[in-house]
């Protein structure tokens, strides 16, 4: 894969993940205007790069459609590589894609480039591809039907997905739990636990709750597993990621 393709898959997940506000914090009010702008700077058609942020709309929510086909392992690099970061930090590696995509000395750009395999090979787990979906889908049915818990774990449920905390919920009574929703397609599958979630799910014990949600589509069963770490033996698996630091001279 030529080293414009890669960076402008950095581009095109920003825009999927963001959508409107990825547009507009570029100046873009036009969708399509900014696909022609954006495809020049990086050197890649317009299609090309709508094409792109398309396949990465299904763990985002958007263009639900593309979920029928697999998530290649480029695609995966850069959903692996970024998710972690909030939308002003992959803003701040886009705009230097953007600024900087001539300079091929550039080791910011080196390093992101590096990142995704030069051929579409690799052994990647299809789930990938419906897992942002899936997991919405198990956190709103979770949210539904939290009251039928409530006599087994009564208390306030207070949504802490946007803190990165860890664990999607809290259940605030007398006692208090941590709860980390997870999500299937079908009855049985896989699920993935970040650093931090599994962290926590150790640090907290009994106390953490993985509340899997089977069967998504067809027909839904929440099942409640309490101190997972101690239950379940996952699979280490070592990814790359992106962090930023600002280094400042004093």
């Amino acid at each position: 894969m030529q080293r414009e393709h890669k960076l402008a898959l950095y581009v095109a997940y920003y825009l999927s993940r963001f959508d409107l506000d990825a547009y507009n914090s570029l100046g873009y009010k036009n969708r399509n205007k900014a696909h022609k702008m954006l495809g020049n700077i990086l050197g890649v058609k317009p299609a090309t790069l709508k094409n792109m942020r398309d396949e990465f709309d299904p763990i985002h929510g958007f263009r639900a459609g593309w979920y029928q086909r697999p998530m290649s392992p480029t695609r995966v690099r850069v959903v692996e590589a970024l998710e972690d970061l909030n939308q002003e930090e992959v803003f701040e590696i886009v705009t230097s894609i953007i600024k900087e995509i001539a300079n091929e000395q550039n080791d910011e750009l080196k390093l992101l480039s590096n990142i995704i395999p030069d051929k579409e090979k690799g052994d990647i787990n299809r789930e990938f591809t419906t897992r942002g979906i899936t997991g919405k889908k198990a956190e709103e049915f979770f949210q539904k039907n939290f009251d039928k818990l409530a006599q087994e774990y009564p208390g306030k449920l207070i949504d802490t997905r946007e803190n990165g905390t860890g664990y999607d919920f809290i259940i605030d009574g007398e006692n208090k739990y941590y709860v980390e929703v997870k999500g299937l397609a079908k009855e049985k599958g896989g699920v993935s636990f970040t650093s931090k979630e599994w962290q926590k799910a150790k640090e907290h014990k009994h106390k953490f709750i993985l509340a899997l949600v089977t069967n998504i589509d067809d027909n839904p069963t929440l099942t409640i597993i309490e101190n997972p770490s101690a239950i379940l033996i996952p699979k280490k698996q070592v990814i790359t990621t992106v962090q930023i630091r600002w280094n400042a001279k004093i």
